[in-house]
């Protein structure tokens, strides 16, 4: 466990990781933090905590200076910021002006903290440095990897929270990350573990939630080396469910210590996502540009839709930041996450255009996706991408049907889509989601006309087939984060008929909304973190909630009446 711990740390490049996980490991060594990083000046301090040295048993303050790799001779003494400087600012300046006389009365240890090691060659200027400088008030450490992966094992990862067990999971999640087709089943089993017990202690719940980012951190550090980041995408999705889950089953909701922990995660989520985005969307701009990725043209389809949905959340969650910065009165903040938002939808339009197979979905289930991806553009205001998308699926079911007598699929089955491409088997007629939610889209985006071309779908080119919708049920709030919720749950409404009137059509729905909507109660949606609603959605193949788009014609018939 310490090898993987080590190499852990060796791969933070990113500016802040590392404090980031110092945090966490002194929070984990029971001291209070006194400071956190932050922009602006600091005279040398990048973290200040209160607590008991465990070298000799004494309560002490300790002044952490951050510092990205090995202390060689440039970054010991080769310009203003070099450490050397740091330790004399710290010394000189922030010991006298910045902490309270209750603290100057403390012993004072300042420690360089690295994720590298004390080059030979400087070896002498450092212990020299502390020799000079140590007193009965001031003392000095350095903290290298070597010394961080030894305190995270003793302290956050410990044979009691991380047992063997859990030890292994992680190691066989590492190697086979790079591995195509592998599922994550083992990582998925070890988050699991790790928040399978509610404990009722503060410190212990806050473990737990620090030692699921703390996996999940690793997971993406070896994708980000294996220059594969779609593992980390996923793993974050499972992290941010299963998270909430365990917060809503042990009543944390109303905490606001275990609050700022899930938020904790979720912007880590949030990092990997926009990581991923900034590193692929060139190639967005270009046609069919994912099939080089693909076996087969069927293979390309599949994923493509995969992207659209991955991308479609990953735009979401910065509209989940633009609301929340936007309800503290950060208007500011707020700007920049939907300017964010917008890149990203903009992104997905180009996908979308750039890729064909985004007109013709395989599966019924592919109205996840298209829910996810026209909720972002409805949104970003790209109204004219989205209804130009409609338009291209509804006639794509025609002219697929004419060319290739296909259908999407209602039941999934990769084994009956293979036969069916391939000519050895029939396409059938039954049933349909995809249609109803593009026509209820359509009436959103306020287009009627769009409206009256995708009610021609089961009016004139299929005229058996069946429109349904499916809603959940009030007691299915407990298995969103964890399960397919929708399979084999909550109620289906079928037959369903699209009125040449539309008006008729959208009080037919509002009023389903009050009859068949419990999930406006559910605490995802009344703590205002829809997020969670996409994200089960997506990682779980599951129904989109009708509520995430129908709330916004509640709105407008409403408004009318």
């Amino acid at each position: 466990m310490r090898f993987l711990l080590s190499e852990y740390i060796n791969l933070l490049k990113e500016d802040k990781e590392l404090d980031a996980l110092l945090t966490d490991l002194l929070v984990g060594m029971k001291f209070t933090t006194i400071s956190k990083p932050m922009k602006g000046r600091q005279f040398g301090v990048d973290i200040s905590a209160v607590g008991i040295d465990p070298e000799d048993g004494i309560k002490k303050v300790f002044l952490f200076a951050v510092k990205q790799g090995n202390l060689t001779r440039t970054t010991w003494d080769g310009d203003v910021n070099a450490i050397r400087s740091t330790l004399n600012q710290i010394k000189d300046t922030f010991i006298p002006t910045s902490l309270t006389n209750r603290l100057k009365k403390l012993p004072k240890k300042i420690i360089v903290c690295t994720n590298g090691v004390i080059n030979q060659n400087v070896l002498v200027d450092w212990t020299q440095y502390i020799d000079q400088n140590t007193t009965d008030a001031v003392e000095y450490d350095f903290w290298g990897t070597g010394e961080i992966t030894a305190m995270l094992d003793d302290y956050l990862v410990s044979e009691k929270l991380f047992p063997q067990e859990y030890q292994s999971l992680l190691r066989k999640s590492l190697a086979f990350l790079d591995l195509p087709d592998y599922d994550l089943s083992h990582f998925y089993t070890l988050i699991q573990k790790i928040l399978d017990k509610q404990p009722k202690q503060k410190r212990q719940i806050l473990k737990k939630l620090r030692l699921v980012r703390l996996c999940l951190n690793i997971i993406y550090k070896w994708s980000q080396d294996n220059n594969n980041l779609k593992p980390s995408i996923y793993a974050s999705e499972r992290c941010l469910l299963l998270s909430w889950h365990f917060m809503q089953e042990g009543n944390h909701l109303k905490k606001n210590f275990v609050r700022q922990e899930f938020y904790k995660t979720h912007s880590l989520k949030r990092n990997i996502g926009v990581y991923y985005f900034n590193k692929v969307a060139k190639h967005y701009k270009t046609e069919h540009s994912i099939y080089k990725y693909s076996r087969n043209s069927l293979e390309y389809s599949l994923n493509v839709w995969e992207e659209i949905g991955i991308i479609a959340i990953i735009g979401l969650t910065e509209i989940q930041e633009f609301r929340i910065h936007y309800r503290e009165g950060n208007e500011e903040d707020a700007q920049t996450y939907y300017q964010s938002a917008l890149s990203i939808s903009n992104g997905l339009c180009l996908f979308i255009k750039n890729n064909p197979p985004s007109k013709y979905p395989e599966y019924d289930v592919h109205s996840i996706e298209i829910a996810l991806a026209l909720n972002l553009m409805n949104f970003t205001r790209n109204f004219n991408p989205a209804k130009k998308w409609i338009s291209e699926m509804t006639l794509g079911f025609n002219n697929r049907y004419k060319i290739n007598k296909f259908f999407p699929l209602f039941r999934k089955s990769y084994d009956k889509l293979v036969d069916i491409h391939n000519g050895d088997e029939e396409c059938e007629i039954q049933s349909s989601m995809i249609v109803l939610i593009l026509a209820e889209y359509t009436l959103v985006l306020k287009d009627e006309d769009l409206y009256q071309f995708v009610r021609k779908i089961p009016t004139e080119l299929f005229p058996d087939l069946n429109l349904q919708i499916w809603f959940p049920l009030e007691e299915m709030e407990n298995k969103i984060c964890v399960q397919d919720y929708s399979r084999g749950e909550g109620t289906l409404k079928h037959s369903v008929t699209l009125y040449e009137n539309v008006e008729e059509y959208k009080k037919e729905m509002v009023s389903e909304m009050e009859l068949f909507g419990p999930e406006k109660d559910f605490k995802i949606f009344k703590h205002s973190f829809d997020i969670v609603a996409h994200v089960a959605s997506r990682h779980y193949k599951s129904q989109p909630f009708p509520l995430t788009w129908r709330v916004l014609m509640k709105q407008e018939v409403s408004t009318k009446e």
